[in-house]
């Protein structure tokens, strides 16, 4: 106190900076270090400069957190869309598996013509596909002659059966489309600059769920780089901000590094880069660390994280940005703490 007292009367002052996760957070007139390693002080000339900095840096968080709500809206927004597409389509699908008994009675129709009378609204009929022999009552409609019952029965039989192959091939689509926007949705909860948040915006202009305004040139802006890590060995580790970014960090990397990703769960694409295919289990263990807290497993205990060879990796024809296939792999369980990746961050540095 008695120094803090003698820098106050000779006006000794250290315009300083509180920083935290690239954040600022705070700022002061002199040197604080009760918080430890996590914050990161800078230090300014002037009060002035301190302050023109800190809430220029404030203004930019505040714009990006912003993006981030835009992006998040836009993207719940088409999300709901499929998944209510997606019940539909179920909802059909479960209808068509129940054609066989259209074709049944229009079979018992046409075996009963004999003692059919026109305008009749219901066939009683037994069902000789039953080994019991049981009866069937068979709604008809009495504007309609028994052939024609018989026949409006075949013609919704075999309009449900072309219908299960296409309702399948959209359900399937449907769901490649939910997941693609949930892996979405994992990235804008995970990005924090305002960069990050217009990487991902080019990403969902270029998959068309954002239009493109008139101002804006296709491939104009720089593409940020990937999260970059080192592990306690020093080998690298990268981590993907988009998914965009993640097929970039696959395509181009060594096919001897490891690939890392949770287990059915939505998150970034890992790289673990080796030496020639060399890695110790450290740093495996640490890269499935990053794996599981750039995921939205972030909270978890015992998360699931794959890893494999980057020659096993696989993009479909066709798939969404970050959608791969791989069979031949192993799996670590994992839990993610964020003094373990900030230490592998502040390695790096």
């Amino acid at each position: 106190m008695e120094r803090l007292a003698e820098a106050v009367r000779e006006n000794r002052f250290t315009p300083t900076m509180l920083s935290r996760e690239g954040k600022s957070v705070d700022f002061t007139y002199c040197s604080i270090t009760q918080y430890g390693a996590e914050t990161v002080q800078t230090t300014f000339p002037t009060f002035s400069a301190l302050l023109d900095a800190f809430y220029t840096e404030r203004d930019r968080q505040e714009a990006a957190q912003r993006r981030g709500r835009e992006l998040t809206r836009t993207v719940t927004s088409a999300h709901d869309r499929v998944v209510r597409k997606l019940g539909m389509l179920e909802k059909e699908y479960a209808a068509s598996q129940d054609r066989d008994t259209l074709r049944l009675y229009g079979d018992l129709i046409t075996a009963n013509l004999y003692r059919m009378e026109r305008g009749a609204a219901r066939l009683t009929a037994q069902n000789y596909y039953d080994e019991n022999g049981a009866e069937l009552d068979i709604p008809l409609d009495p504007l309609l002659t028994p052939q024609q019952n018989a026949a409006k029965y075949y013609k919704r039989y075999t309009k449900a059966k072309t219908a299960e192959k296409h309702l399948r091939e959209q359900i399937d689509k449907a769901i490649g489309e939910r997941d693609y926007l949930e892996s979405v949705q994992g990235e804008i909860a995970l990005a924090q600059t305002e960069a990050e948040f217009a990487e991902l915006r080019r990403e969902l202009q270029e998959t068309g769920y954002i239009r493109r305004s008139g101002k804006e040139k296709k491939g104009r802006e720089k593409p940020i780089a990937p999260r970059e890590f080192r592990s306690s060995s020093g080998l690298r580790i990268l981590v993907g901000r988009s998914n965009v970014q993640n097929d970039a960090l696959t395509r181009k990397a060594d096919k001897r590094d490891l690939w890392l990703h949770t287990q059915k769960i939505h998150g970034s694409h890992v790289i673990l880069c080796t030496e020639e295919g060399a890695y110790d289990d450290e740093s495996l263990h640490e890269a499935a660390l990053l794996a599981a807290y750039y995921s939205q497993a972030q909270g978890g205990s015992n998360v699931p994280v794959d890893y494999t060879s980057v020659k096993y990796v696989k993009k479909p024809a066709g798939a969404r940005p970050g959608m791969v296939v791989y069979e031949t792999y192993r799996t670590l369980y994992v839990t993610p703490d964020e003094e373990t990746i900030r230490r592998l961050d502040r390695k790096n540095k």
